[in-house]
C-alpha cells in the first residue's frame, strides 16, 4: 500500500468518526484566533487619531505582534512537543483571548506594542499544535485537505472580522431601525469571548492521540493509522515510550537545505499574505479613495478567494498525490503555480486604475496564494517526521519574520506616499517565493535527507 491511498479495513465495524470533530475543532481556532489577531486593522486608523500615533508607528504596532509571533514559534512549539495539544492549546487560547481584552484598555503607543507582543506570544502555538494534531489524527491521503481547511479558515476568521467590525463601527440597519456604531474599544472586549468558550470546549472533548480517546474505535484507529496501526499491546508500549519525549534533533534540522527552502517560502509568502491583513484597508483608503465601512468589505474580498484557494489548493495537493504517486508534482508542482501566477496578478492590479477590475485581479492573486498555502503546511508535515511540532514552529518562525518586518515597510512607504508601489512591491515577493519551491526537495524526511548524505 502506497502512503497516498485511503488504507483498506480489516475490520469489519463502521469507523467512528471523530477524526472529523478533530479538524473541525482546530479550524474553528484557527478563525477565532485570526478574527482576535487582526482586529486592530480596519480601525486602525481610529487608533492612530485617538492614540495619536503616526503611521509608521501603527506599522509598528502591527509589526509587533509578528516579532514575538515569529520568536516564541520554536519555543512553543518545544511546549506543545512535551505538554501535547490537549494542555498547551487550550493555555494559548485563554492567554490570547485575555490579550484581546486588554487591547481595548490601552492608553498609549507604548502599551499598545506591550500588548501585541504578548498578543504574539499566546498566539505562537496554534499551529505547532495543529500540525502535530493532523500528523497524529488524519492518515496521509487526507493531510492536504485538512491544511487547506485550517488555511481556509485563517482567512474565514480575517474576513469575517474584516466585515463585521466595519459594520460594527459604522453602524447598520435592521428593519428599518438604525443600530449606531461601536467604540473600537468594546469591540475588542467582544473578541475576546470567542477564544474562551473554545477553550473550554476544547480542553473537555479533546485528547492528544486517537488512541487514547474514548470516542474512537478500532475501525477508525485502523483508517488513521494504515499499516501504522497498533495492536493493543503495542499502544500499550507506545504510551510508555511517550513519557519519554524524545530530544529534537536540532543539528539536523538546521543543516537541512531542504528545511531552509521551506523555511524561505513560508518567510516570502508570509510577508505577501500579511499585507492583506494589515495594511490593505488603508491602502483602499488612501491609495483608491474607498470610504472606511467599504474598506472593510472591499477587504473581505480577497481574504475569501484566499479561503476558496486554500480549501481548493488542499484537495487538489490530495488529487494529485494519489493520481501521481509523486509529492514533487503534488506539493512542489502546484506551489510553483500558483505563487508565480499570485505575482503577475498582482502586477497587473498595479496598472489598473478601474476599481472593479483591480480587486478582481487582486482577489485572483490571493485566490493563487491560497493555492499554495496548503503545499508549504503538507510538506512541512510530511517532512517532519516524528517532529512535526518543533519544525512546524521553525518554519512558521521564518514566516512571521516576514510578515514582521512587512509591516513596518509598508508603514515607511505609506509615510513617503509610496501607496501603488506597494502592489509591485507584493509581486517580488510571491516570485521569490516560488524561488525558494523550485530549489526545495519534498521527498522524504528532513532526517532521511541528512543521513543520505
Amino acid at each position: 500500500m502506497t502512503d497516498q491511498d485511503e488504507p483498506k479495513l480489516i475490520s469489519e465495524e463502521t469507523p467512528t468518526r471523530a477524526r472529523f470533530k478533530v479538524l473541525t475543532l482546530l479550524c474553528l481556532v484557527a478563525a477565532v484566533a485570526y478574527v482576535s489577531r487582526n482586529a486592530i486593522s480596519v480601525p486602525a486608523k481610529l487608533i492612530q487619531e485617538e492614540l495619536d500615533i503616526s503611521q509608521t508607528q501603527m506599522g509598528w504596532v502591527m509589526s509587533a505582534f509578528f516579532w514575538s509571533y515569529a520568536l516564541s514559534q520554536i519555543p512553543s512549539g518545544w511546549v506543545a512537543h512535551v505538554w501535547g495539544t490537549r494542555r498547551s492549546l487550550t493555555a494559548f487560547a485563554v492567554l490570547w483571548s485575555i490579550a484581546t481584552a486588554l487591547t481595548g484598555m490601552v492608553t498609549g503607543f507604548g502599551m499598545l506594542i506591550g500588548v501585541r507582543l504578548i498578543f504574539g506570544i499566546s498566539q505562537a502555538g496554534i499551529f505547532p499544535c495543529c500540525a502535530s494534531t493532523i500528523s497524529r489524527w488524519l492518515p496521509h491521503a487526507r493531510r492536504g485537505l485538512a491544511s487547506g481547511l485550517l488555511g481556509s479558515f485563517m482567512s474565514i476568521g480575517s474576513a469575517f472580522g474584516a466585515f463585521s467590525i466595519g459594520l460594527l463601527l459604522q453602524g447598520f440597519q435592521i428593519g428599518g431601525n438604525q443600530i449606531p456604531g461601536l467604540n473600537w474599544r468594546t469591540i475588542m472586549y467582544l473578541c475576546a469571548v470567542p477564544g474562551v468558550v473554545w477553550a473550554i470546549v476544547f480542553y473537555y472533548w479533546f485528547r492528544d492521540r486517537p488512541e487514547k480517546h474514548r470516542g474512537v474505535n478500532a475501525a477508525e484507529l485502523e483508517l488513521i493509522r494504515g499499516d501504522e496501526a497498533l495492536t493493543p499491546a503495542e499502544q500499550t508500549k507506545g504510551q510508555e515510550k511517550e513519557e519519554h519525549v524524545e530530544p529534537t534533533p536540532w543539528d539536523q534540522i538546521l543543516t537541512s537545505f531542504s528545511m531552509w527552502m521551506i523555511c524561505g517560502q513560508q518567510f516570502f509568502r508570509a510577508a505577501g499574505n500579511i499585507f492583506y491583513m494589515t495594511w490593505f484597508p488603508v491602502y483602499l483608503q488612501e491609495a483608491r479613495g474607498i470610504s472606511l465601512a467599504s474598506s472593510g468589505l472591499l477587504t473581505s474580498l480577497p481574504l475569501l478567494t484566499f479561503v476558496v484557494g486554500n480549501f481548493l489548493g488542499g484537495i487538489v495537493v490530495d488529487w494529485v498525490l494519489q493520481r501521481t504517486g509523486s509529492r514533487r508534482w503534488s506539493r512542489q508542482g502546484v506551489a510553483i503555480v500558483a505563487m508565480l501566477g499570485c505575482g503577475f496578478c498582482t502586477l497587473c492590479a498595479y496598472f489598473v486604475q478601474e476599481m472593479t477590475l483591480a480587486m478582481t485581479l487582486i482577489s485572483v492573486s490571493m485566490f493563487f496564494a491560497g493555492l499554495g498555502g496548503a503545499c508549504g503546511y503538507t510538506v512541512t508535515i510530511d517532512k517532519g517526521g516524528q517532529h512535526v511540532a518543533p519544525i512546524f514552529g521553525m518554519m512558521n518562525m521564518m514566516g512571521n519574520l516576514g510578515a514582521a518586518l512587512l509591516p513596518i515597510i509598508v508603514g515607511v512607504m505609506f509615510d513617503a506616499g509610496l501607496y501603488g508601489l506597494v502592489l509591485v512591491l507584493m509581486a517580488g515577493i510571491y516570485v521569490s517565493a516560488a524561488l525558494c519551491w523550485m530549489l526545495l526537495n519534498p521527498n522524504g524526511t528532513v532526517f532521511e535527507e541528512n543521513r543520505s548524505r
